[in-house]
């Protein structure tokens, strides 16, 4: 029979919340701002430069698409990490 997790906790082990799944404050700033700052390049570039600006935003879409995919992977590793050591204990 399976436990609801009311019962009585274990001895030595701790249960961690898990940490918040959004970018944290500093970053979604950051990322606003150079959104603005690509927009704003973007919109003043002469007619013979446009593609290089095309090229421009497509590097910062995938430098934001990085960062959210790093937070992900850093927070997967958190939770493997905790798991091995709750293991051992």
């Amino acid at each position: 029979m399976q436990g609801n997790g009311l019962g009585p906790r274990r001895a030595g082990r701790e249960e961690r919340q898990p940490a918040a799944s959004g970018l944290s404050a500093s970053v979604i700033v950051l990322l606003v701002v150079a959104a603005l700052t690509v927009t704003l390049g973007f919109a003043r570039l002469p007619d013979g430069q446009l593609g290089i600006g095309v090229l421009g935003v497509g590097v910062f879409l995938a430098v934001s698409a990085r960062i959210c995919q790093a937070r992900e992977q850093h927070q997967a590793l958190c939770q493997a990490l905790d798991g091995l050591r709750g293991s051992r204990g």
